[in-house]
Parts: structure tokens; C-alpha cells; sequence
């Protein structure tokens, strides 16, 4: 039997002698979606920007497909990646952050189609035609000539996550993708994301959108404090809690719904 896709070792990371992460195991299977909730400052977003090497962790690993992220072996001692081999190993990684990040001077399809052009070396007509066809698939392909500022929110998280589809990672991180939108925006988010979801992506997602973690991931993590307090089943965690913070998070939030 084939391993996990993503697995977390033992994995830390402290800003100064603050410890945000506390020894993190984690295992993510090909095709699964996992969603990551928590507080606030729970380490939650931290954890997703060790996965690709945005942050580097004190100690501990991860590794994708069994190969470390951010380091190698040299012989038998262990090196950090020089810039262009991380640069080439994050292309197996999409990321789609809370704000949008996109070139404000270029239109919907010219941001799709740079980082396959420049990185990939992809021919232009070609990369213009798979991010059509990408465009399509998050309802966006009307507004491929449109500048971002011509673009609602919603819009832009769309343009955003067909960016990170255009370079065909074989995992997508989503940190809080809907927590900048106006909630009648969020839906349209959700559901490109239930979309890829059901095509079989990979994914891990750091949200406060529990209906959407209810309904689409495979497995729910809590985390508080720099450390998983419970995880299993979107149902099981969400309907009968078995740890007394997990059970004071989640009331919380049936309020503030």
C-alpha cells in the first residue's frame, strides 16, 4: 500500500522564544481534504506555511511523497535546499492565502498563464488555452480581460485559486480563503473549492467555514496552542467533541453563527 501524500513529524516552530507550534503528526492521504480549525493564534496558518517551507520549522519534518520538504541529504548529513531547488519543489504545492496577491496590472488570464510561461517554460498559446479551460472550471473564463480592480472578492479568490491550478501541484493549501470576503461572496469560494474537492484534489484547508468542513473534508483537526487537541471525522468532531476545549470552541462558534 502506497504512503500519504503529506506527513508531518514531530514538527515545532517558535518566533523567538514564543512556541507556535508544539510537535505536530500528521498524515494527509491522496485525494483527502482536510480542513484545520481553531482559534485564533492557535498556530493554525503557521502549520500550513511549514508545509511548503514559507516558515522553517525549529525541528521536526515534512515530507511529500516521502522526499523532505526544504532540506536534503548529502551524503549523511542533512543541507537546506538552496532557493531554486525550494523554488522547484513548492511547484508540487498550490497555495491560495487570504488576500488574493495578484498583479494588479496584468488581466484574469495574463496572471493564470505567467507562472506557467516563465517557471514551467509552457508555450504561450498552449498555457493560454489550459488557463481557459481552468478559468471555465472556477466561472471565471468571462472575466479573463478584466484587471483585478474590475473584480469583486470573490472573483479575485476564483482568479486566485486558477492561478495555483495552472502550475498542476499535486496538493492545494488554502489559508482562510474566504475570511477577506463579504459573506455573500463566500458561497461562490466554496464552491469551486467543493468542486475540486470532488475531482479528487488534494487538499488542506485552514478555515472557520464549518458547514463547508462538515460537508466536504475527510478529516477535521482542532488546534489550540500550538498543538492538536482532537481529530477524526468532520462528524464526530463536530457532534460529539470529545475534549472539554474542542467542546467550548465549538459552542462559541454556534453563537457567533
Amino acid at each position: 500500500m502506497a504512503g500519504p501524500l503529506l506527513k508531518v513529524e514531530r514538527l515545532h516552530k517558535a518566533f523567538g522564544t514564543h512556541e507556535v507550534l508544539r510537535g505536530i503528526d500528521l498524515e494527509i492521504d491522496e485525494g483527502e481534504v482536510m480542513c484545520i480549525v481553531g482559534p485564533s493564534g492557535s498556530g493554525k496558518s503557521t502549520l500550513l506555511r511549514c508545509l511548503n517551507y514559507l516558515e522553517k520549522p525549529k525541528s521536526g519534518a515534512v515530507f511529500l511523497k516521502d522526499e523532505p520538504i526544504g532540506v536534503r541529504w548529502q551524503g549523511d548529513r542533512l543541507y537546506e535546499m538552496t532557493f531554486d531547488q525550494l523554488a522547484r519543489q513548492r511547484r508540487r504545492m498550490g497555495m491560495v492565502f487570504q488576500g488574493f496577491h495578484l498583479f494588479p496590472h496584468k488581466t484574469v488570464l495574463e496572471n493564470v498563464i505567467e507562472a506557467p510561461i516563465i517557471v514551467n517554460r509552457t508555450p504561450r498559446r498552449k498555457a493560454v488555452e489550459e488557463a481557459m479551460a481552468l478559468l471555465e472550471k472556477v466561472g471565471m473564463k468571462d472575466r479573463a480581460h478584466y484587471h483585478p480592480a474590475q473584480l469583486s472578492g470573490g472573483q479575485q479568490q476564483r482568479t486566485a485559486i486558477a492561478r495555483s491550478l495552472a502550475m498542476r501541484p499535486e496538493l492545494m493549501l488554502f489559508d482562510e480563503p474566504t475570511s477577506a470576503l463579504d459573506p455573500e461572496l463566500v458561497g461562490e469560494v466554496l464552491a469551486t473549492m467543493h468542486q475540486l474537492a470532488d475531482e479528487g484534489m488534494t487538499m488542506v484547508v485552514v478555515t472557520h467555514e464549518m458547514g463547508f468542513a462538515r460537508e466536504v473534508a475527510d478529516e477535521l483537526v482542532f488546534m489550540d496552542e500550538g498543538v492538536i487537541v482532537e481529530q477524526g471525522k468532520p462528524a464526530d468532531v463536530l457532534l460529539n467533541p470529545q475534549h472539554e476545549r474542542t467542546q467550548t470552541f465549538l459552542a462559541r462558534m454556534r453563537e457567533e453563527a
